[in-house]
């Protein structure tokens, strides 16, 4: 099993195979099985720890010690946002429709066999897949990776909460430190405000922020996942992240793109 965790989250797979197959999308926008989040006047307070690499972003010392903090209000619109992580099945559903293949599919849904997940799996949160794998799922269902604006309101709510639950920390509402993912809602006691599941621990969630530096692309991963990392400072800790910490990866190669603890879910905005 690989236990994907490095800082550096690889990208060779082509926006190509993303924009070409989905554009006979089946499944229109349907927001069933998504949670409805009123828009606001958030308070986006964000800080990442400073050996997750160069950032864009200020570089200040702050309560978790030395860090790259955002601070700011933005004016969030109305959206819906899916209650739990993408699973199995409704991946499944989406490379069946659509005929979906990356242009490079190295550890492309390493996990399943013979074109299917394994048995009893259909409500696991999919993994081993990538940002361009995520976003053409997203692009096929009518929706979209959250921002992480829009990712951190739907974990912590008007709250501002330190978890999804609560300022405390409390192992027995999220999956943390065990050898797996669980299935999607395992932990109704770690729901959000917003009734959101598993938005923190289980896998680590993808988000739209997609940057370019001018020496890498990087995106950012939120919530954390199962698998807690104690090596090299340079790999990402992972484990259980605070709703207001993220995580910083490179995109390299497929085979660094796609991890088992790495899973995403989608929104879609109300126009």
């Amino acid at each position: 099993m690989i236990k994907v965790q490095l800082l550096f989250f690889g990208v060779i797979s082509c926006f190509t195979s993303f924009m070409g197959i989905v554009s006979n999308a089946t499944a229109q926008g349907s927001n069933a099985g998504m949670v409805f989040i009123k828009g606001s006047n958030f308070h986006y307070l964000q800080q990442n720890r400073w050996r997750e690499g160069l950032e864009l972003n200020q570089y200040v010392e702050g309560p978790l010690g030395d860090a790259y903090v955002e601070d700011y209000y933005i004016e969030l619109k109305d959206f819906y946002i899916d209650k739990t992580e993408v699973t199995n099945k409704q991946f499944k559903q989406f490379v069946d429709a659509s005929g979906y293949k990356p242009t490079d599919s190295q550890n492309f849904l390493r996990h399943w066999k013979n074109g299917t997940y394994p048995k009893g799996q259909e409500n696991y949160p999919v993994v081993f897949v990538d940002y361009w794998d995520a976003m053409a799922y997203a692009k096929w269902a009518g929706k979209d990776l959250p921002t992480e604006q829009e990712w951190q309101y739907a974990a912590q709510g008007k709250e501002g909460w330190l978890f999804p639950w609560g300022d405390t920390y409390d192992s027995t509402k999220a999956n943390i430190g065990t050898n797996q993912a669980k299935p999607v809602g395992s932990f109704l006691a770690g729901a959000s405000p917003f009734g959101l599941l598993d938005m923190a621990g289980n896998v680590a969630e993808m988000t739209a922020s997609f940057h370019d530096d001018g020496m890498h692309w990087f995106s950012y991963l939120r919530g954390g996942s199962w698998f807690q990392s104690y090596y090299s400072l340079w790999y990402a800790e992972n484990g259980l992240l605070t709703n207001n910490q993220r995580l910083k990866f490179w995109w390299l190669n497929p085979g660094f793109n796609r991890s088992e603890t790495i899973g995403f879910r989608c929104v879609q905005r109300i126009l």
